[in-house]
């Protein structure tokens, strides 16, 4: 379990926000920024940086290799004196042969020589260099051969060696060139060879040519490649509920695929982008992803702790990447209930933690301190089990989050936000572990009492950096817009700039974009977040009026 305890803390550290960056303030009614008579505020937020990459199919890997040995027997030991000399001949048939076929067939041989040899290489560079040989092999004597003379043993051996060494033009030209050699539409290679094509073309985000090779394609559990490549391909042309089938019949069809890491990862990704249902990702983890290999006792019961982590996953890197927190709070909540007793102890306070943070956006500040209270009672029972480290990094945090509550509840006099800081300071000031800290929590702690007492009625609004602080939480949803755009091009970037307008209550009323929303680029991302935001909540002020918030992203790739 121990690599779930990291990713947990990992996201932790990765999402907690900085509230130590903004101090309570000392008196109750704070001065808003460009107030008017009215009570209406202004607000602009500096520009926030996005950065993320286009996510890309990557359980598909390579080919099955095909490897064609000589009829005479070649040297035992590989990378000796004697093999060295055997693959100088081979080399030298391959110079010699006259005859197209037997040229392309001594190829083959000497191909699949420096392919053996490169899985003995200890460093990648040895290896890269032996595949790049052979691949120069191969496309020495496909350009002799030509188009008419070329055998598709060639053109395979050619587009698997293309895709292992990652240039995807030329595989893609591999490729269509063997499906336009094999007639027969009912030979049994097509799902196959066009499994791969469609590969190649998703790599360089050629998404409609993709899309068109696998258009006539039946999707068939038997055909998990083509089943894989057919999910991406939908996925990418904004087909969800497509993606997700095809997803399921894949990773049905797979079995033990070497690449099972990448294959959960895309599952995880399908689902919590809107593809499949929660309920259908359970359903797929208790029957596939988690089934044991064997009915071998040690695969048997690693099926429990397997089916907690990816449920916790698609909570973690998920539901709570894509900013789906309801949806990620429920997740962890059936990871705890498939896991019962075997969940590790250190990892209670995490996910509980967790669970708090995701609630924050909800606008439900009493349900996140449950959750939080919850992750520190999780740490008196963990004892030993959880490193003094771990420990105090959780109190930390809840800490944190009471002093944004507080920082929420003195400038917008939302009474809603009291009793939890109330609440969080008094669970976690006996427990903090550096002395500084502890002092100053201790007089943020009086500090909100005395605001509590002196606060009057019809004081309060929204203040810049109370509002940076909580719409900073869906940054993660702004980042899953761009991504689906990087997913149409790889390149873009740019900055959307928002514009939000609340009422009293904290409800948006009203949402601008620049660029206007739409149905590509940057105007896609414009539309996407503009969906996002229409369910976002400002804490209620206490003062009417209106505020009006000025906002804008800076989204460029991650290098």
């Amino acid at each position: 379990m121990k690599p779930l305890l990291v990713l947990l803390m990992t996201l932790a550290a990765c999402a907690a926000p900085q509230e130590e960056a903004v101090k309570p303030p000392p008196g109750p009614a704070p001065t808003p920024a460009k107030a008017s008579a009215s009570g209406d505020v202004s607000v602009e937020i500096p520009a926030i940086d996005i950065k993320t990459v286009a996510q890309e199919p990557e359980a598909l890997g390579q080919p099955g290799m095909p490897l064609v040995d000589p009829k005479k027997k070649l040297p035992d030991k590989i990378g000796s004196e004697e093999w060295a000399k055997a693959v100088a001949k081979q080399r030298t048939a391959v110079q010699g042969a006259k005859d197209p076929i037997q040229k392309q067939a001594q190829a083959a041989v000497l191909a699949t020589m420096l392919y053996r040899e490169s899985k003995m290489k200890p460093s990648k560079a040895e290896e890269k260099a032996l595949l790049g040989d052979a691949r120069q092999v191969l496309r020495d004597v496909a350009q002799q051969a030509g188009d008419k003379a070329i055998d598709e043993l060639t053109l395979r051996l050619l587009g698997s060696y293309e895709l292992l060494l990652e240039d995807y033009p030329a595989a893609e030209k591999a490729w269509q060139t063997l499906i336009e050699k094999d007639k027969d539409p009912k030979s049994k290679d097509g799902p196959y060879n066009h499994a791969f094509l469609a590969y190649a073309q998703l790599k360089q985000f050629k998404n409609a040519e993709a899309a068109a090779v696998v258009a006539n394609e039946k999707l068939d559990e038997k055909e998990p490649e083509l089943a894989y490549v057919i999910a991406w391909a939908k996925w990418r042309s904004g087909d969800r509920a497509g993606a997700w089938t095809a997803i399921t019949a894949a990773a049905k069809g797979w079995g033990q695929n070497a690449r099972r890491d990448e294959l959960e990862r895309d599952v995880q990704l399908f689902a919590s982008r809107g593809g499949g249902t929660f309920e259908q990702f359970v359903t797929l983890v208790t029957t596939v992803l988690a089934k044991p290999a064997s009915q071998q006792a040690a695969d048997v019961a690693r099926v429990k702790p397997h089916q907690y982590e990816l449920i916790a996953k698609l909570a973690l890197t998920g539901y709570g990447a894509a900013g789906r927190w309801s949806d990620g709070i429920a997740a962890l909540n059936k990871a705890v209930e498939v896991a019962g007793d075997t969940v590790p102890p250190n990892d209670r306070p995490v996910i509980r933690y967790e669970q708090a943070d995701f609630t924050v956006p909800l606008d439900t500040p009493d349900v996140a301190a449950g959750y939080a209270k919850q992750a520190i009672e999780a740490l008196q029972s963990c004892g030993a089990k959880c490193a003094d480290k771990d420990k105090l990094d959780t109190i930390n945090r809840v800490y944190l989050m009471g002093r944004l509550f507080h920082i929420l509840y003195a400038t917008a006099n939302d009474k809603r936000y009291y009793e939890p800081a109330h609440d969080l300071y008094a669970a976690t000031i006996p427990l903090l572990g550096d002395a500084a800290t502890k002092t100053q929590a201790q007089k943020d702690a009086k500090v909100l009492e005395t605001t509590f007492k002196n606060i009057k009625v019809g004081t309060g609004t929204h203040d810049k950096d109370a509002l940076k602080l909580l719409l900073g939480r869906h940054d993660p949803e702004v980042e899953t817009c761009y991504e689906m755009a990087l997913g149409v091009n790889p390149k873009l970037g740019g900055s959307v700039a928002l514009n939000l307008e609340s009422d009293a209550t904290g409800v948006i009323k009203g949402i601008a974009t620049e660029p206007k929303a739409g149905a590509a680029g940057l105007s896609a991302v414009a539309a996407c977040i503009a969906d996002h935001a229409k369910q976002w909540r400002l804490p209620r002020r206490g003062m009417p009026g209106s505020t009006r918030i000025k906002m804008s992203y800076t989204l460029s790739v991650k290098k």
